[in-house]
C-alpha cells in the first residue's frame, strides 16, 4: 500500500503508528497494547489541566453531557489515578517557586507510584485566553522573551533535581533502584515535558526514562538547554508523541517529519494516532479530557474482556 494512504482506514479500535526514524504513518494495529501503556498518563496530563479555570470549566461541562451516556466515565482524573496507586506529591512546588513560575503560568504537578516505582512530573496545557501560554506557544518568533520553557530551564528542573534528592535520602534502595522518572503533558504541557526531560541536572538522581507527550505542541524548547546537558539527557531517551486523529496540532506536526525524519535513538521519537472520539472541529479533538477517558475505556475493555476469559 501507498505510505501516505495506508493510514487511512483506521477505525476506533485501532492505532496508526510513526515508528522512530519513519516520516509516514503505520497501517493501522490494535489499540489494545498502546491504550495500556498510556491510559495512566493521559489522566496525568489532564490533572494537570483540571486545575485551571479553563479546566473546571470544560470538566463540569463534559461532567454533565455524560449523565445521558451508558456506561458514563467519568472525566475527573483523580479516582483512576487513586486506584492505580498514584499520590501527588505535597508541600512540592513550594509556595516561593510556585510565585516564581506564576508569572509564566507554568502549571506542573509531581506524582508518585509506589508499585512498579516511578515518579512522574506533568505539565499543564494551554488555556486559551492566557496571554503568557500563547507567548510560549509561539516562542519560535519570541526567543528573547521569558516564559514556562525558560523557567523550566532556569527553576523548575533544579529545584526538581534537589527535592528529589532530599526524598531519596528516605527511601528504600532497592525501590530507588528500581524507580523511574516520567515526564507527561497535553498540548503546551508536551512540549514542556520533552523540554523537562533535557534539561534534568547532570547530577540527578534520576534522569527522564520516557516521555508521554499527548496532542503535543511541536515547540521543545530544545536549543533553549545548553548542549552539553541536551546531549546527555537525550541519551536512550524514548519519546511517545500521542494524540487523537484530526486534531489541530496533528496536520503540523506531520508536515515537520516530512522535512525533518523522527530520531531514531537518543531521542527515539515515536508518533502514536488514535481514532477514539469523533470530534466536529479540530479544536474539539484537541481535548485532553476525552482522550483520557477514552483510552483508559479501552483499556478497561480489554481487561474485562481477559477476566472473563479466564474466568
Amino acid at each position: 500500500m501507498i505510505p501516505i494512504l495506508r493510514a487511512f482506514f483506521q477505525r476506533s479500535t485501532e492505532v496508526v503508528v510513526r515508528a522512530p526514524g519513519q516520516r509516514f504513518l503505520s497501517a493501522p494495529q490494535p489499540i489494545t497494547p498502546f491504550a495500556q501503556e498510556h491510559w495512566e498518563f493521559a489522566w496525568l496530563s489532564d490533572a494537570a489541566y483540571q486545575e485551571t479555570a479553563a479546566g473546571k470549566k470544560h470538566i463540569a461541562k463534559v461532567a454533565k453531557k455524560s449523565k445521558s451516556a451508558a456506561p458514563a466515565v467519568a472525566p475527573n482524573p483523580l479516582p483512576p489515578l487513586a486506584a492505580a496507586g498514584w499520590r501527588r506529591w505535597e508541600n512540592f512546588p513550594g509556595e516561593e517557586l510556585l510565585k516564581q513560575i506564576k508569572e509564566t503560568h507554568l502549571r506542573v504537578q509531581v506524582w508518585e507510584r509506589n508499585e512498579p516505582p516511578a515518579i512522574a512530573v506533568t505539565f499543564g496545557g494551554t488555556v486559551f485566553n492566557n496571554d503568557a501560554d500563547w507567548r510560549a506557544n509561539l516562542r519560535w518568533f519570541f526567543p528573547a522573551k521569558r516564559d514556562a520553557y525558560t523557567d523550566i530551564v532556569q527553576t523548575f528542573a533544579p529545584d526538581f533535581h534537589y527535592e528529589l534528592e532530599r526524598r531519596s535520602k528516605s527511601m528504600d534502595p532497592v525501590r530507588l533502584s528500581k524507580l523511574v522518572l516520567y515526564s507527561t503533558g497535553h498540548s503546551l504541557g508536551g512540549g514542556l515535558a520533552q523540554q523537562f526531560a533535557y534539561s534534568v541536572p547532570l547530577d540527578c538522581v534520576k534522569r527522564v526514562t520516557q516521555v508521554y507527550a499527548f496532542d503535543p505542541s511541536p515547540v521543545t524548547g530544545f536549543f533553549s538547554v545548553m548542549r552539553r546537558l541536551r546531549t546527555a539527557n537525550k541519551r536512550g531517551r524514548l519519546i511517545d508523541r500521542i494524540y487523537e486523529r484530526g486534531e489541530i496540532l496533528a496536520l503540523l506536526r506531520s508536515l515537520l517529519s516530512l522535512f525533518y525524519k523522527p530520531s531514531t535513538r537518543n531521542a527515539a521519537i515515536r508518533g502514536v494516532r488514535y481514532f477514539v472520539f469523533r470530534a466536529w472541529n479540530p479544536i474539539a479533538a484537541h481535548s485532553i479530557v476525552e482522550l483520557a477517558a477514552k483510552i483508559d475505556e479501552a483499556q478497561r475493555e480489554m481487561s474485562n474482556c481477559n477476566s472473563g476469559n479466564s474466568a
